[in-house]
């Protein structure tokens, strides 16, 4: 947890030609993001927007797919050969969240193939370049049968096929909203460095107390609504002696006005291995509002050599 308060409190203290030059980086990396969105997703070229805005030999993280456009033409041309005559117009999709910051944009949306596919959570970051996509990093998750809330896994729209298809062109309107124009950055992200501090202390039942909203709303699907339903989770998590805590690598931040999304690897204790983990928070007048993540095994096994961070 300390380094990743150390983070975002050097985060916070920019000059002001720092800040105007990652403001300038920030709007040439939208206006990349907005055109290779709209091509892969609304008009249903997804190939074709990597090969107009990608770097040929790009940086691929997903697991799945090898680095570079060849790679990653071979993989979705398998994909595509799984549907019948190679059609994916079947398929529904949703943006539930967009982030641009600095170099890098991030999405959290969902898919459905087909009516009897329960459906997948993605949060995809793409690092851009001399405008283009460098590097891509994505973590994947199925949409649980069941919940702990009714919150949905995104923001409860569109999750299901039918009313994914009936949605339409989600990325001028994603379905949790965009990022509020007049919050801070800078104050959503010295409220989570705050948040972080107590919880690394040791205290979560203080630092949620302090910290989360009173109307605070869950979309893990594993954790209660409320502020209660994070305390209970989050005491069990760490708050059984340091040795049985969730151990966590540096974090890769996206943060735009009012929500701030970490990117870590984390491993739990007991388990084979680590979890790519990727969390957003949303920040409202100065307190902790709202929280999504999704986790994915890191496999044993790659088609590349990059990691899943």
């Amino acid at each position: 947890m300390q380094d990743l308060r150390l983070f975002l409190i050097v985060g916070l203290f920019m000059s002001g030609s720092i800040a105007e030059a990652r403001s300038d980086r920030t709007e040439a990396t939208r206006a990349v993001a907005q055109s290779f969105l709209h091509q892969a997703f609304v008009r249903n070229e997804f190939r074709a927007a990597y090969v107009a805005h990608a770097a040929p030999d790009f940086i691929q993280h997903n697991p799945r797919i090898g680095d570079g456009l060849e790679a990653h033409r071979a993989y979705f041309d398998a994909m595509a050969r799984n549907e019948p005559n190679g059609d994916n117009s079947r398929w529904a999709h949703v943006f539930d969240m967009v982030l641009v910051d600095d170099d890098l944009f991030a999405v959290f949306h969902h898919t459905y193939r087909d009516a009897e596919d329960p459906g997948k959570a993605v949060i995809d970051i793409w690092r851009v370049a001399d405008g283009r996509i460098v590097e891509h990093w994505d973590v994947i998750q199925t949409i649980p049968k069941t919940s702990l809330h009714r919150n949905g896994i995104a923001c409860g729209i569109g999750e299901s096929y039918e009313a994914a298809r009936a949605l339409g062109d989600t990325l001028a309107r994603p379905t949790c909203g965009r990022p509020d124009p007049n919050a801070s950055r800078e104050e959503t992200l010295r409220v989570i460095a705050d948040y972080v501090a107590e919880v690394g202390r040791g205290d979560v039942r203080t630092a949620i107390e302090r910290w989360f909203s009173a109307d605070y709303k869950q979309h893990s699907p594993t954790i209660p609504d409320g502020a209660q339903g994070a305390i209970a989770y989050l005491e069990r998590e760490f708050g059984r002696g340091r040795d049985l805590m969730p151990t966590a690598g540096p974090a890769r931040v996206v943060a735009e006005g009012d929500l701030v999304l970490f990117h870590r690897l984390v491993t739990y204790p007991g388990a084979s291995g680590p979890s790519a983990n990727m969390d957003i928070f949303r920040v409202t007048n100065g307190r902790i509002s709202e929280h999504w993540d999704l986790k994915q095994p890191v496999p044993k096994t790659s088609a590349n050599t990059n990691g899943m961070w």
